[in-house]
């Protein structure tokens, strides 16, 4: 190499930058203010290092200069030129080979130094003023110094970076400028310092050349050291280490599948784009990364929510710390990045790297970024047309499959049997199902919506199984085989898709879409299920629940009239593990008394109407008494008069008179009693009216009450079965739409679908023949029943959900009351309530009035002299002595009369209060609080610690049970944080006004003391909450619970709601939901925790803070595996405490990760002593153990 000119190059930038080499101050932020980190210029360096094809460099950092050493190309007479120049730098700036030498991105040293050095093999040179060259006379023997540089790492290994190396090249960066007089100054090189050592362990992996980064700071030793490799096996895997005095003596690695794609560019040749995912240590799966930056071969400030990280050769600012935008070249380029991206996908399915869990963690979230940063514009098309194109999707064995040949299960559990022998035949027509399953994970909403709305994979819902399982043949089972084992699973999978379990008592109004889908299709999933032939039978044989609608199997026999064949009754084992499926989802039943009822008494009451078929229809009386009494004695047993009389409501059961005299039966829906509800004469009401006085007659007929109470039949008894003890039909008091909007609720008593059985025609009845007796007599009936149900007569209806607003309004019959003239005046005259006054009422009609003033007017009465009278009347008569003795010597004196004892009354009437003062103070807000999730699996994971550290509910014994585990300064801290509002005001979660004196309330007991298990109340609210609670306390419980865990937090919103009943709703906030819902799903996984001495706790919770060690461990190694010797010498997995396993909930196919510590954990308990391979039972959930470390 030729000797550089280094006076030619001076005296070249004397001419051309006269005015930076005079006064260089003054253009500083020219050279080095282009970037917002004035310690940027550590990646110049390296940039300078990788184009000079270095492999190795070094930064030794000082408290007055930094010197940074590469083993590149040396220093030419062009690298000179480019180093001193202002805009020139040998940089080929049509081609990605280089990434960028001695631009303007040197110049960002000015910030620190004035004249920085350069020593390259056999040059030595400093640049003054900025971009004048200057040959040192003093040169350095670079051999020598190459070999004497040696550097000890925390880990005691001794490393010699340039050993072997050709070159070596040497900066020396002053922390030294001048000041404004010449003089000069020290620079503080902290930042300097921070910047090296925030360099993490992938700063090479776009790098071509430069294999080994080693940096020290020399006053203090700290040290760190980066180096990436690759395999000769295989050329994408890359893995980066970093090691040093961070890390003790250990070190920190990384592994990478990188991507590249290069390609010549109409502006650039050889451009480049780049991709890393990050994969585990065993290489079998991608780990999602979050808050990436896009590289340009350092990290730019540009930041991305990718989960992998991507790298191009792009068009960027002076700085290089951010992309040019708009750029019709880095659109080209994101458009090559998403296609490497797809191209990608083909490579990962090889390697068998495409998993549920890629799907969900990193293409969902590149999907995302996409929606919301539109980092790679249209890459969820491109990657959705890959999937549609190629086999790429993975079946539930790992399979790859194109997505015609799979469907998505819904409920996912349902896959589960697809390989099961048993259930073959109903799977005919199904190729395979798409791994997809466990709800609580990350993005499984999105996961779930792209398969079905993008990929348009077939949807396999229950219904649509129930259907085929309906259609299946008749099978035997052999109860000493696997076949057993996946039909217990299978009652185990419909136990958890139960209709009562999506449709309790508290319905909840978010749910997610894939929920949606279970829950809507159940009733008529059930439907076929109770027809399917999957009920093992005690023959061993498989039956349907229901033949032509009619039980076909029963739990047992235990009627006292009759006994059932054994192919009728279920298999012992079946029914006792499988009771609650089978009664409340097969809606299979012993055969007791009230099977015999319902298919032997009632049957002989519904055949021909108005006929029964007696055994003497002669003499029947006998008989007939003892069918009733059969069955009002089965209300008695049952104590659910509701089923009985849905039980009989077609049948023809009741006896009544009639008009005529004659003995007939009908159904008890048309049979009234005698007195109503409301206390009206119930036969005036329905008392028969001549047909030429009235078109319509009355549909109903009188109970023959004389005949039962003759056979001792209590008529309050008999009216359990559905028959008439009132005309008023009170209908819906809440609904949607009909005319009020999106939603709408009744306050109050009002009923504003309110009807009347009869009504109009007894009120048209009155109108037209008001000289009747029975006309007179059924308006003083019909006038104690407005007057008994006159609150439901009107009222207020609040109207919508957001923005909601209130008014009053008038019922349909309220209105048909004010349009007739059906009511008797003091001159018999028939009038409506418009314009008269109770006072006008005809009293030998209706007799004595009232008091309820309210109830006149609510009808329509006016209020003359005579009822302000009255009132007055009414108002003294109810005032005490005192205020009565006030009044009298206030008439006495208005009336100029003495009162014979005047000392017993007061001297003066009290005064008036004063009136009330405006205060701006007391104006409160009374939104109710937002909390928002921000990180769910934080959440999750803050939620499990607490969990594992929890105390179970426990009891003390004095004279009375009291509650001792239980920290009420902490749970009220939680409740009344969680509820108050950004006015500092706390919020009722019921009635959502402001609660001044709050109560912290449980939601139930769940059996463990966390305080996120509890309400923020106010008192009025809360003595109405635990009377709810209360009321019936497992089954509010269980129904809360499930209410709770079918919220769906996923979709947005400022509060959560589930109503209680139709008048009460509890709102949660989104952390709060998703914390219980956390709890639960532990609750579920691992049942309660006993409870221990506080030092076994403790124990346990040093185990747990170690799982995240273990849970890293390849479950394939275990140094500390624990064996027992088997049969043959076999060695078998025993799990004991302190293993770490993997198990497979049955039924959902689940997998879960725990350390046993059977102490704590009743799950757990039954895991102890049991091997790899073996299935447990816990609460009629089974569970699989899938491996043991």
């Amino acid at each position: 190499m030729g000797k550089i000119d280094y006076k030619a190059i001076r005296e070249y930038n004397k001419k051309m930058y006269l005015g930076f080499i005079l006064e260089p101050e003054k253009h500083e932020a020219l050279l080095a203010g282009h970037y917002s980190e004035s310690n940027h210029f550590i990646y110049e360096l390296l940039q300078n290092a990788e184009d000079a094809g270095a492999t190795k460099v070094i930064f030794e950092y000082y408290e007055d200069k930094l010197i940074f050493y590469h083993d590149g190309k040396p220093f030419d007479q062009a690298d000179v030129k480019g180093v001193a120049s202002l805009l020139m730098g040998t940089k080929n700036r049509e081609s990605a080979q280089t990434i960028g030498k001695f631009g303007m991105g040197f110049k960002s040293v000015y910030k620190y130094t004035r004249q920085p050095i350069i020593y390259s093999d056999d040059e030595a040179f400093r640049i003054g003023n900025y971009l004048l060259p200057i040959e040192l006379e003093e040169k350095w023997n670079w051999h020598k110094e190459k070999s004497m540089l040696s550097y000890t790492l925390n880990s005691g290994d001794v490393v010699i970076p340039f050993d072997g190396s050709k070159h070596l090249t040497k900066f020396i960066i002053p922390f030294s400028k001048k000041s404004d007089k010449g003089r000069p100054i020290k620079v503080q090189g902290k930042e300097v310092l921070q910047k090296l050592e925030s360099l993490d362990l992938e700063i090479l992996l776009f790098l071509s050349h430069i294999k080994r980064l080693f940096w020290i700071d020399k006053e203090s030793g700290k040290h760190a050291m980066i180096t990436i490799e690759g395999n000769k096996q295989d050329k994408n895997l890359k893995t980066c280490r970093i090691e040093g005095t961070a890390y003790g003596k250990g070190e920190k690695i990384a592994n990478y599948l990188k991507f590249t794609k290069k390609f010549n560019h109409p502006e650039m040749t050889n451009a480049e784009v780049s991709i890393a995912y990050r994969i585990n240590n065993r290489s079998n799966n991608i780990n999602e990364m979050s808050g990436t930056n896009i590289w340009v071969y350092f990290p730019t400030k540009d930041t991305t929510e990718l989960p992998f990280l991507i790298h191009g050769s792009f068009e960027t600012a002076v700085s290089r710390e951010k992309l040019m935008a708009p750029s019709e070249f880095n659109s080209d380029m994101f458009d090559k990045m998403g296609d490497l991206i797809c191209e990608s996908f083909l490579e990962l399915r090889e390697r068998k790297l495409i998993t549920q869990m890629f799907l969900r963690k990193v293409i969902i979230a590149a999907f995302k970024d996409e929606a919301e940063n539109h980092t790679i514009p249209g890459l969820r098309e491109k990657i959705t047309k890959v999937f549609l194109n190629e086999n790429l999707l993975p079946d539930k064995n790992g399979n790859y499959k194109h997505t015609d040949e799979l469907s998505i299960a819904v409920p996912f559990g349902i896959a589960d049997f697809f390989d099961k022998p048993i259930f073959e035949e109903s799977f005919r027509g199904i190729k395979g199902f798409v791994t997809f399953n466990n709800v609580r994970e990350s993005n499984f909403t999105d996961y779930y919506m792209w398969l079905k709305d993008d990929l348009h994979l077939n949807l396999f819902n229950l219904e649509s199984w129930a259907n085929m399982l309906s259609n299946m043949r008749t099978q035997s089972v052999n109860t000493e085989k696997s076949e057993f084992k996946d039909l217990k699973e299978f009652y185990t999978f419909v136990s958890d898709n139960r209709e009562s379990i999506y449709n309790t008592n508290l319905r909840y109004t978010r749910s997610g879409s894939y929920e949606r889908i279970i829950r809507d299709c159940l009733g008529e999933a059930w439907k076929y299920l109770r027809h399917a032939p999957i009920i093992l039978n005690a023959n061993d044989e498989l039956v349907p629940a229901y033949h032509k609608d009619l039980p076909n199997i029963y739990l047992n026999s235990s009627s006292e009239y009759k006994s059932v064949i054994a192919s009728a009754i279920v298999n012992a084992k079946i029914a006792r593990e499988f009771m609650p499926v089978l009664t409340d989802g097969f809606n299979v039943s012993e055969f007791n008394n009230y099977q015999y009822v319902k298919e032997k008494v009632i049957k002989k009451y519904t055949k021909i109407e108005n006929t029964v078929d007696f055994d003497n229809p002669d003499d029947y009386k006998e008989e007939y008494i003892e069918d009733i009494r059969q069955i009002l004695k089965l209300i008695n047993d049952t104590h659910d008069a509701n089923q009985i009389a849905n039980l009989v409501n077609d049948a023809y059961i009741i006896r009544v008179m009639t008009d005529d005299g004659l003995e007939e039966f009908c159904r008890p829906s048309q049979v009234y009693v005698d007195i109503s509800e409301e206390g009206i004469d119930m036969t005036i009401y329905y008392a028969h009216i001549p047909k030429n006085d009235i078109d319509e007659e009355f549909d109903v007929y009188h109970l023959d009450t004389e005949f039962y109470n003759s056979h001792g039949i209590s008529i309050k008894k008999l009216e359990q079965l559905g028959l008439i003890t009132t005309p008023v039909v009170e209908g819906i008091r809440h609904g949607r739409g009909q005319g009020y909007g999106y939603c709408w609720t009744a306050l109050g008593e009002y009923c504003p679908k309110i009807d009347i059985d009869g009504l109009k025609t007894n009120l048209t009845y009155i109108e037209n023949n008001s000289d009747d007796e029975l006309a007179r007599k059924k308006s003083a009936e019909i006038l104690k029943l407005m007057l008994a149900i006159s609150e439901k007569l009107s009222g207020t209806i609040r109207c919508r959900k957001t923005d909601p607003y209130e008014e009053f309004e008038e019922s349909s019959v309220l209105s048909s009351i004010k349009s007739y003239e059906w009511l008797y005046n003091k001159d018999g005259e028939t009038c409506s309530t418009v314009g008269m006054s109770k006072y006008d009422l005809n009293t030998g009609i209706y007799g004595e009035l009232i008091r309820n003033k309210e109830a006149y007017k609510r009808l329509g009465f006016i209020e003359t002299q005579a009822d302000n009278c009255a009132d007055t009347f009414d108002m003294v008569y109810s005032l005490n002595k005192k205020d009565k003795s006030i009044l009298l010597k206030q008439l006495a004196r208005e009336l100029g009369m003495q009162v014979t004892d005047p000392d017993k009354c007061e001297d003066e009437l009290p005064e008036d209060e004063e009136e009330g003062v405006f205060d701006p103070n007391s104006l409160i807000s009374t939104d109710f609080p937002t909390r928002e999730v921000r990180n769910l699996d934080n959440l999750i994971e803050h939620v499990r610690q607490q969990f594992f550290c929890a105390d179970p509910i426990t009891y003390k014994k004095v004279l009375r049970q009291i509650r001792v585990s239980k920290n009420p300064k902490t749970v009220r801290a939680y409740a009344i944080g969680m509820y108050t509002n950004d006015g500092n005001i706390k919020i009722c979660q019921m009635c959502k006004h402001p609660a001044d004196q709050a109560e912290v309330t449980a939601i139930a007991n769940y059996g463990i003391e966390l305080e996120q298990l509890n309400l923020c109340l106010c008192p009025n609210c809360a003595a109405k909450y635990k009377m709810m609670r209360d009321a019936n306390r497992e089954k509010f419980k269980n129904d809360m619970k499930q209410a709770i865990k079918n919220l769906d937090i996923d979709e947005e919103s400022s509060e959560y709601k589930i109503e209680l009943n139709s008048d009460n709703s509890l709102y949660f906030t989104q952390i709060h939901i998703a914390e219980i819902q956390a709890i639960f799903d532990l609750l579920d996984e691992y049942g309660l925790p006993n409870d221990e001495k506080e030092h076994e706790r403790k124990e346990f919770s040093d185990t747990l803070n170690n799982s995240n060690i273990h849970s890293r461990r390849d479950l394939l190694y275990d140094e500390d595996e624990v064996m027992i010797e088997g049969k043959d010498n076999e060695r078998i997995h025993a799990i004991m405490d302190g293993n770490f396993v993997v198990y497979k909930k049955i039924g959902t196919g689940e997998c879960k990760e725990t350390t046993v510590n059977s102490k704590v954990y009743p799950l757990q308990k039954v895991f102890v002593g049991k091997n790899k391979g073996d299935i447990v039972s816990l609460n009629n959930q089974k569970y699989e153990i899938i491996n043991i470390l």
